[in-house]
């Protein structure tokens, strides 16, 4: 049997909302009981994300009697919050005594609950109506803290806690078969995050009998779906690999395209976590913005071909046309000159077979 960590009881503890200060954001909040217990931890838990910060002065504040969960912060952005809110909620599924509590969310920048986390709380068994946004002074008679069970590309609690979902997943999101290859593209993305050569890998990957899934076009349910009747996911560097978090031990053999360069130990960390078999390739690109990315397009169509038994022929040309197209798509409707496309290709040309 597994051995969870214990969590901390505070009680008679007020805490006011998110603070936000200009421009980059600045997550912080005035606790009456300033604990290190409710700091949000990231990488490999040296990285504190919060100032809490003591409340020094009595302030009217809503009082909540019935015991409840604190489980962080609240992002608005699918991957953080797939990545970063849901992993304080384990011990309502852990502890017969806390099943059923309600949760309390610290809303980053105001967020509301958005369609895709309220089905990634309905897979952990909360509804709307169990969530307290702590977006107003809380005074909690009773407010249960326990240590996040996974850290944004850090370590994982212990190798039991993606069974937790198993039962909920058997009943909410059943498999529809097995033996699926898909490929999740960014290629409707070309301005915030794809890479040049996302044509050709499409093609190959056609061509080799997987799928093309754009995450976007899918509920969280149905893309968790997708993946757990799937044998192979090759994904392009984005949100919906953290959809691997919401899966259960069920998970497929996983090949993350990395557009930039850092991504092997920038998903490493998580994939070892939730996959039995995986693989990243590293991008070439040094854009910390993600924006389209260059890399080795022959290399990784190599390397997929070995890990997912991709059978189609990879054709340096085809390549060489499909990065152009790529190019051109990604540069037009930005009035753009020709200088601006022949720098792109000749800052991708050298990486071509």
């Amino acid at each position: 049997m597994t051995a969870w960590p214990s969590y901390t009881e505070l009680t008679d503890i007020t805490l006011t909302p998110l603070a936000h200060g200009s421009g980059k954001l600045s997550m912080a909040f005035k606790a009456s009981e300033p604990t290190a217990d409710l700091q949000h931890l990231r990488y490999d838990g040296s990285v504190k994300a919060i100032d809490i910060l003591p409340l020094d002065q009595e302030i009217e504040a809503e009082e909540i009697a019935e015991p409840v969960l604190y489980a962080g912060p609240l992002f608005r952005h699918f991957g953080h919050a797939l990545s970063e809110s849901i992993h304080r909620l384990w011990p309502r599924l852990v502890y017969r005594e806390l099943n059923g509590i309600k949760v309390a969310f610290h809303p980053v920048n105001g967020v509301k609950l958005l369609p895709y986390l309220v089905e990634a709380l309905n897979l952990h068994g909360i509804t709307a109506k169990q969530v307290i946004r702590i977006d107003r002074p809380i005074k909690f008679s009773k407010l249960i803290v326990a240590p996040q069970a996974r850290l944004m590309a850090g370590p994982t609690l212990n190798s039991d806690y993606p069974a937790l979902l198993d039962r909920s997943l058997a009943k909410r999101v059943p498999s529809a078969g097995e033996g699926r290859k898909v490929y999740l593209s960014r290629s409707k993305h070309a301005h915030t995050g794809s890479y040049y050569g996302e044509s050709y890998i499409e093609r190959f990957l056609l061509a080799s009998g997987f799928e093309i899934i754009w995450p976007e076009d899918h509920t969280v349910h149905e893309l968790v779906g997708i993946l757990r009747s799937s044998s192979h996911a090759v994904f392009a560097e984005g949100s919906a690999i953290h959809a691997l978090e919401l899966c259960g031990t069920k998970t497929p053999d996983t090949f993350v395209i990395g557009r930039r360069k850092g991504s092997i130990p920038r998903f490493t960390p998580l994939l070892s976590s939730v996959c039995n078999r995986f693989m990243v390739s590293d991008g070439l690109s040094d854009d910390p913005k993600k924006h389209s990315g260059f890399l080795d397009v022959y290399g990784v169509a190599a390397e997929i071909a070995i890990f997912a038994n991709a059978g189609a022929p990879i054709r340096p040309q085809d390549i060489s046309d499909l990065v152009r197209h790529d190019i051109k798509m990604h540069v037009v409707g930005s009035n753009p000159s020709g200088d601006q496309e022949r720098s792109l290709w000749q800052r991708v040309e050298p990486y071509l077979a």
